[in-house]
């Protein structure tokens, strides 16, 4: 009986799928342990950036993940604005527990709004600074000053 490739692509799914059904906690685990991962966490930021399409001017997930390479070459894991130490946890803390948000976890922030995704105008930030934006306090107003003139110049 010769094999074809589509019935090997068969096979090969029809195990995947028993695999799958038989090993559910292995694979929560191991998902868990790469979604918490530095590059892991930042594959998921990335398909957020990648879904807002005009928005976006990173052509690819290595350009967006240099970047942030770049930017922790420069300020390490802190984030620019609070210096406070960022974090690349998914909001749970063990496989299966309900998601809650975690403060200091690395945030995407445009810092001209009205502008795109560009290496430019991206900065990582925590999601505490990232999101206090509309009670911003004068420290947080200096800090992002800062860093539109590290950007933009004056």
């Amino acid at each position: 009986m010769a094999y074809t490739k589509e019935k090997i692509l068969k096979k090969q799914r029809e195990y995947q799928r028993k695999y799958r059904k038989n090993n559910k906690e292995k694979i929560k685990k191991s998902v868990f342990v790469y979604s918490n991962s530095e590059k892991g966490y930042f594959v998921g930021l990335w398909n957020v950036i990648k879904r807002r399409g005009k928005l976006n001017s990173f052509k690819s997930f290595d350009k967006f993940y240099n970047h942030w390479l770049k930017q922790k070459a420069t300020y390490g894991m802190r984030c620019p604005a609070t210096k406070e130490k960022m974090t690349t946890k998914r909001g749970f803390t063990k496989p299966g527990e309900k998601q809650k948000r975690c403060l200091t976890n690395i945030s995407t922030d445009r810092i001209i709004h009205t502008k795109k995704y560009t290496p430019q105008n991206l900065i990582f930030t925590t999601w505490r600074y990232n999101n206090a934006k509309h009670s911003i306090t004068p420290k947080m107003a200096k800090a992002f000053l800062k860093i539109v003139e590290e950007r933009y110049g004056k």
